[in-house]
This record gives structure tokens, C-alpha cells and sequence, in this order.
């Protein structure tokens, strides 16, 4: 993974970003901090479409884990990555304004869990030898794979706070409404509580497609998915100023199909959002969950936003929408710590102050 936290196939446009948590390297907080890497092993996983597999979890962990009067650990935070990407994802040159002494979630107080999800990382996946063969997953396995490290290997019965981006925060809002006790606050960060239709989903399945009909690396296929995923993402106000001229869209996704990613990895991971769908379960949120979206983003246009209509019948659910500006460049602007990190920075300090 070599962009925060908006995928792989979207590192090309971040590259031409100011601000961006790119390039997960060692971890540069202001006190000493060590990033523990660990794996679960499953041995019979059932996944949703029927198979049942092997399967390993990869996950690393910041700071020390408290436990309170009761003897429950009560400063876990789950942070969940992107489509394509890792929990390293999260440990990039800027980590230290999430993580360092006195920021949002200083590890120094606070136990940080950063799961691989299921096909990426240090978790099984398609490259590690089964390729296509590999079972197809759904969200709704990543999340209960989630579910293993949190409760069952760390024994978190409730975490403080859990923050997604982008298929991340789907992962958020599935967490929201299957398992309303799990979290005290839910941040999700890029994503709605609704099924993926339109423009969002006619990109996965195309770039879906192209990746698994040439499967090389840097190949035909990897290079139309990073630049469909370009013009997915990027509002065209964004597109004038990275693609200014042919140099520079050739630069574009020589860049984002250069990442390193493993095509049928990347494949898979984008055909995991066919059965995601929390709508039905909205009246189950006990968590506060607060959303936050951009207007100029084309994966998630205001106009078919879903959020007022929700927070009015779900008093515990909010959004903040960000305005479209010279700062914003779309979904891109998830990789834009300064642009975000402050809108939210009350809610996770609230969450981590109770």
C-alpha cells in the first residue's frame, strides 16, 4: 500500500496531492512507540458464499491496553482501511497527528488495533496461491474476520471508538448495525449506509473485469483500473489539474498501476462490496455514528445522499459534509489528513474522553 487512505488504485492521483499520508514507513511519532505485527489462523472459516477455508488474519497494534474497575479493556480503537489497502496504511510521515502525545488517539492512553482485511497484507489472499480459486468474499466476511481479532484474540468486548475510510467505513457501518454494542462511537469516513449503485459500482466492476482479464502486474489491465479509478474519484474540477496534459495522465497511471498490488487481489477486493447493504438494520445503530462525506466527491454525489433522511428518523446518526474547494479533490481528499482530521477530531476526542 502505498497511499493513506484512499487505495491503491487511486495512489496515482494522490501523488499529485499536496498533503497526503503517503507511503507507509516507520512509524516517526514524537515519544517511542512500537508497532506490534501479529496473525490469527483460522482453521475452518465459513465464509458467506458457502465455502468453508483456512484462513489467516494479519493485524498489527499501538500502545498498551487498559483495563478498567470491571476488568474489560477500555481503550481499544479499530481504524479500517481502504480497498486495497493494509492497517499500515495508517502508519504513514503524518501518523504522529493521530497517534502522537497529545493527539486524537495518543498511544500513550489509547490501544490502536489496525486489522489487514481479508485479501490484502498479511492476511490470506488470492496471490499467496489459489488466485482466482480464492473464495470469493464479501464484506461481511472481512468484518467478522474483524470481529475474530477484536473479541475472541484480543478479548476487546467493546471498543471506544471505531473509525473506516472509504470501504473502511463501510466496514463502520456494518459494524453499526450488526453489532449495536460493540462501539461507543463510529466514525466512517467516505462511504454511505446504502448499497453501492451507479458510478461507484460500474468503476468496481469494470476495473474489476480488466484486472482479471490480464493479471500482470503493471499490465494492460492494471492500467485501465488505475485510470478509471482516476476518473472515478476525481471531480473534473480535480481532473483539469492533475491531468493537464498527456505527460502527465501517462504519469498518472504509470503511477497507480505501478503500486505493487497484486491485480487479482485488487480484483477481488473490489468485487467484495456485491452484498453490502446495512439499510435494512439502520434502526439497530446504538453507537453514535458520524459520517462524513464530500460534496464534491462522484462516488457519493449530494444529491443521492441518503444522510439527512436518515439522521431525521435515527437521532443518533449525523454527517458532515465537506464543501467543495481548492483543498478538495473528491473521495481523493480522504488521503488528506488537514482536510478531515479536524472535522472529526471532536467527535473521536469525545469518544475517547467517556
Amino acid at each position: 500500500m502505498k497511499s493513506f487512505p484512499v487505495g491503491l488504485m487511486v495512489a496515482a492521483a494522490l501523488l499529485a496531492l499536496p498533503t497526503t499520508l503517503s507511503a507507509a514507513v516507520p512509524v516517526d511519532f514524537t515519544q517511542p512507540a512500537t508497532v506490534e505485527i501479529k496473525t490469527v489462523k483460522i482453521k475452518a472459516f465459513a465464509f458467506a458464499a458457502g465455502r468453508t477455508a483456512p484462513l489467516k488474519i494479519g493485524y498489527r497494534t499501538l500502545g498498551t491496553p487498559h483495563k478498567g474497575a470491571d476488568g474489560q479493556i477500555d481503550n481499544a480503537v479499530l481504524l479500517l482501511h481502504d480497498t486495497g489497502g493494509t492497517g499500515a496504511s495508517f502508519l504513514g510521515p503524518q501518523a504522529g497527528r493521530l497517534f502522537g502525545v497529545g493527539a486524537p488517539l495518543d498511544v500513550t492512553r489509547t490501544f490502536v488495533i489496525l486489522p489487514d482485511s481479508i485479501g490484502v497484507g498479511g492476511s490470506t489472499k488470492p496471490s499467496d496461491g489459489l488466485g482466482v480459486n480464492f473464495p470469493h468474499y464479501d464484506y461481511s466476511d472481512m468484518v467478522r474476520a474483524e470481529q475474530v481479532i477484536v473479541r475472541d484474540t484480543l478479548g476487546v468486548g467493546r471498543l471506544r471508538l471505531i473509525l473506516g475510510v472509504s470501504m473502511g467505513a463501510m466496514h463502520g457501518w456494518a459494524w453499526a448495525t450488526d453489532l449495536p454494542d460493540a462501539a461507543d462511537t463510529i466514525i466512517a469516513l467516505g462511504a454511505w449506509p446504502a448499497p453501492v449503485v451507479g458510478g461507484n459500482l460500474l468503476w468496481r466492476l469494470v476495473a474489476r473485469d480488466a484486472l482479471l482479464a490480464n493479471p500482470l502486474p503493471a499490465g494492460t489491465g492494471a492500467r485501465l483500473a488505475a485510470g478509471l479509478t482516476i476518473l472515478a474519484t476525481v471531480p473534473a474540477s480535480g481532473l483539469a489539474r492533475l491531468v493537464p496534459d498527456a505527460t502527465a495522465a501517462r504519469s498518472l497511471i504509470d503511477a497507480g498501476s505501478t503500486t505493487g498490488a497484486d491485480p487479482v487481489d485488487l480484483a477481488f477486493q473490489l468485487d467484495a462490496v456485491r452484498s453490502y447493504d446495512p439499510a435494512p438494520r439502520l434502526d439497530r445503530i446504538k453507537a453514535r455514528v458520524v459520517a462524513l462525506n464530500f460534496a464534491d466527491d462522484p462516488l457519493y454525489p449530494p444529491a443521492d445522499d441518503p444522510l439527512p433522511g436518515i439522521s431525521r428518523r435515527q437521532p443518533r446518526v449525523s454527517e458532515i459534509v465537506v464543501p467543495a474547494s481548492a483543498r478538495t479533490s473528491g473521495h481523493a481528499t480522504l488521503g488528506q489528513i488537514d482536510a478531515w482530521l479536524p472535522l472529526v477530531e471532536p467527535a473521536i476526542r469525545a469518544a475517547m474522553s467517556r
